[in-house]
Parts: C-alpha cells; structure tokens; sequence
C-alpha cells in the first residue's frame, strides 16, 4: 500500500512531510459513505441506530494505524538520513 505522506527533502536540518491530497477530508466522506451504506440494513432490518457508527469507527482506527506506520516510515528514514551525515562528520572529528 502506497503512502500518502511524501518525504520533501531540505537543507541542513529541515525537511517536510507533505500530503499528496486533502487526506482529512477524503477521510471524513469515505466514513460518511461507510455509515451511510451500513445504514440501509439499520431500515430494513430494524435493527441498533449506533451499529453502523460502531463499524464504520473501526474504518477510523484502520486510518489512524496507516498514518502511524507511514509516521513510523517518515521517522525511520529521517533517522537514516541524520545518521550517514554524522558519520563523516565524526571521523573528520577524529582525524
């Protein structure tokens, strides 16, 4: 799966992390979908008002675990990053 977060290179010590779309926003419409798509068995069946919530919340928690992992991702490359400019600094400290 693709991340949605796009590593944007700086100088010295900066970088961006940026979005390639309105993530919040197509978040929040797919969720509206979701629920509005679980609703129509609430009619039908007449079953709990608060099951088609319930489920499409697990859709949040799906979404909020993508953002860690690609954060995740993000930090450990950033990590990489800092690590191979501080070796050369440090043997150039040394000689």
């Amino acid at each position: 799966m693709r991340s949605r977060l796009q590593w944007i290179d700086g100088r010295g010590e900066h970088a961006v992390v940026a979005r390639t779309r309105a993530y919040g926003a197509e978040v929040l419409v797919k969720f509206l979908v979701l629920v509005g798509l679980l609703y129509m068995p609430v009619l039908l069946f007449h079953w709990g008002e608060w099951i088609p919530f319930a489920v499409a919340a697990l859709y949040l928690f799906w979404e909020l675990g993508r953002v860690s992992s690609a954060l995740g991702e993000l930090a450990g490359l950033w990590n990489d990053q800092r690590q191979e400019r501080q070796e050369p600094a440090r043997s150039d400290a040394l000689n």
